[in-house]
């Protein structure tokens, strides 16, 4: 039983991190890029380049015969067609929005901290099963607490999201394709986090009926 649960754990902890480490690997690599730029204009002596700012928006296309965008195929240098779902798109000069502005931030903060905070009450239960309390209160309240962190992680990201495709919706429109949220929705801490809760409720209904059982007895 133990060893079951722990490996049911860890199969959620692994989706958890899948789940971010595209993010996670798209912000080391604009860290790396910003870096060997700015080490390549101080050792030419040159000004630092001004870098085009990129908004990551979800997008669904709405004519498939429509041409949205090209790539190059690098094997025989021909354009290929591309119908983008969520892409990163160079922004271009708007007015800028001090509200939205906040709510960007504060939305990455929160993600942040609940990744970390997230990641703790795991490790917090594998500790409590591995010490073979499986049906405790302590172990509910820990459920609960990574079920609600990873709602509030997709609730964050999710308005990260609408703000950007709203803000560009104002100054871009792409050809064959609309601006959508739905695809947001397929975010796995969406998921994973109701199935933490489910399993919280399942645990404390048992532990009710335990209880209630023992004072009948």
């Amino acid at each position: 039983m133990k060893k079951k649960l722990n490996l049911l754990c860890l199969c959620v902890i692994a989706a958890f991190l899948l789940s971010v480490s595209g993010n996670v690997q798209m912000i080391v690599r604009i860290f790396i890029n910003g870096f060997e730029i700015g080490m390549k204009a101080a050792e030419e002596g040159g000004e630092m380049p001004v870098l085009p700012a990129y908004k990551q928006i979800h997008t669904m296309p709405t004519d498939l015969t429509e041409v949205t965008g090209t790539v190059t195929n690098l094997k025989d240098g021909s354009q290929l067609a591309i119908k983008p779902l969520v892409s990163l798109v160079e922004c271009p000069s708007m007015p800028t929005s001090s509200a939205a502005a906040l709510w960007e931030a504060m939305a990455a903060l929160v993600v942040i901290v609940g990744f970390i905070y997230t990641t703790v009450y795991f490790c917090k239960l594998i500790v409590q099963i591995n010490r073979n309390i499986v049906f405790d209160w302590t172990n509910v309240k820990y459920l609960r607490r990574i079920g609600w962190g990873l709602i509030a992680i997709f609730f964050c990201a999710f308005v990260s999201v609408w703000i950007t495709n709203y803000q560009l919706s104002q100054v871009v429109a792409l050809k064959g394709t609309e601006f959508n949220l739905l695809l947001a929705f397929s975010d796995p801490t969406f998921i994973l986090g109701f199935i933490a809760l489910l399993a919280a409720e399942v645990f404390a209904l048992g532990l009710r009926l335990k209880e209630e059982n023992d004072l009948t007895i």
